[in-house]
C-alpha cells in the first residue's frame, strides 16, 4: 500500500530553483507550498499554494527593516497554520527566513534547506545575523546542504555533523538531454541580431545584490574598448533589474546587452549552447548549478575567485577565476 506523505514547503516562492525542487518534491510528496509574498512568481502546476497575509500593507521581498519587524507575528500566524495542515514535514528554506520562521514555531521534524549566503556571508555581517543562523540550525532535525563549502559554514557555525545531510541539486544528464543542432543554433543567432563572427558572452544568474552583476557590465565598458564583436545575454530577472538597465544605458552600453527576462530553463539551456563564452560574478555560492549547466554545454567560464569555484575551475584549462 503506498504511504502518503505531506510536505509544507516554506519560501518566497520568486526563484527559479523553487520550481527545481518543487517539481521533484510533487512527485514523491503531497505538497504545499506556503508564503508571505503576496505575489509569488513561481509557476507550480498541481501543487497548491497558500499564501499568509501578515500586514495590510505590501513588502518588497527585501524588505528588511519591515520585514524582521514582523518575524514573531509570521511565526506565530505559520505555526497556526501549520496546526491546521498538520503536514508529516516542514521544509524551511534559508536559515534567515523561512528556516528561522519554521525554527520558532517550533514544528518537527523540520527539514532547514541552507541556500548558501544564508551561512556563508551573513553570519559575518553580524553577531545578530550569526545567532539567528545558529538558533534555526539547532532547531532543526536535519539541514541539507549541496556542498562541502556549505557542509563545513554550518558545523563552524555549531551545526551537528550529523544533522548535515549533502545533496547537489544538479543532473548534468538532465542539462544534456536538450540538444541545439547547427541550424537550430544558427536561427536563434539570427533571431538574437547577433551576427557569425560575433562573440556571445552569457550571465544566468539571479539579478539580486549577491550574484554583483553590476560587475559585469561594468566590465563590459573595459572590454569594448579591446573588442567590439562582442554581444551579451544577461538573463533573468530580481529586484536589481531596473538599477541594471540604468546602469547599462549611463555606460552606453544597452545596444551591446540583451536583457532577456525571465526565461525557462528548457531556453536558458538553448541559449548556453549558443553561447561562447559563460560569466559569474557571484560574491557567494554553495553549489553553481549555473555555472554547471555551462559546463556541461562545454562552455569555458569566467567567474569569482569564490570557494566552490576554485574546487570546480582550473584557471587557464576550462575556465578563468578572478578576485571577488
Amino acid at each position: 500500500m503506498q504511504v502518503h506523505i505531506s510536505v509544507a514547503y516554506l519560501n518566497d516562492l520568486s526563484s527559479p530553483y523553487d520550481s527545481f525542487f518543487l517539481n521533484w518534491l510533487g512527485k514523491v510528496y503531497d505538497v504545499t507550498c506556503i508564503t508571505f509574498n503576496h505575489n509569488p512568481n513561481v509557476f507550480l502546476g498541481a501543487i497548491p499554494v497558500v499564501k499568509i497575509k501578515d500586514s495590510p500593507f505590501r513588502l518588497p521581498i527585501f524588505d528588511g527593516i519591515r520585514a524582521w519587524s514582523l518575524t514573531l507575528y509570521r511565526a506565530c500566524l505559520l505555526k497556526r497554520l501549520l496546526n491546521k495542515l498538520k503536514p508529516d514535514i516542514v521544509i524551511g528554506n534559508g536559515a534567515l527566513s523561512y528556516g528561522f520562521y519554521a525554527a520558532l514555531t517550533n514544528f518537527k521534524p523540520f527539514l532547514l534547506f541552507v541556500w548558501g549566503s544564508d551561512v556563508l556571508i551573513w553570519p559575518k555581517k553580524s553577531l545578530f545575523f550569526k545567532s539567528v543562523v545558529e538558533y534555526s540550525m539547532k532547531k532543526a532535525d536535519a539541514i541539507l546542504v549541496d556542498s562541502d563549502v556549505q557542509a563545513r559554514a554550518c558545523t563552524e557555525l555549531g551545526a551537528s555533523v550529523n544533522k548535515i545531510i549533502k545533496s547537489p541539486w544538479f543532473n548534468v544528464k538532465e542539462a544534456r538531454n536538450i540538444k541545439v543542432d547547427d541550424e537550430a543554433k544558427r536561427k536563434i543567432r539570427l533571431n538574437l541580431g547577433v551576427s557569425e563572427d560575433e562573440v556571445i558572452v552569457i550571465s544566468t544568474r539571479w539579478h539580486e545584490p549577491v550574484y554583483s552583476v553590476e560587475t559585469l557590465i561594468l566590465a563590459i565598458s573595459e572590454l569594448l574598448k579591446q573588442e567590439r564583436k562582442v554581444r551579451f545575454l544577461i538573463m533573468g530577472g530580481g529586484s536589481r533589474n531596473p538599477f541594471l538597465k540604468r546602469l547599462a544605458q549611463r555606460q552606453g552600453i544597452s545596444n551591446k546587452i540583451m536583457f532577456t527576462g525571465k526565461i525557462s530553463r528548457e531556453r536558458v539551456l538553448e541559449y548556453l549552447q549558443v553561447s561562447d563564452i559563460y560569466v559569474s560574478t557571484s560574491l557567494s555560492d554553495g553549489t553553481s548549478a549555473s555555472l554547471l549547466e555551462a559546463m556541461a554545454c562545454a562552455l569555458p567560464s569566467v567567474v569569482t575567485q569564490e570557494l566552490y569555484y576554485k574546487y570546480t575551475i582550473n584557471q587557464g584549462s576550462n575556465g578563468l577565476l578572478f578576485p571577488v
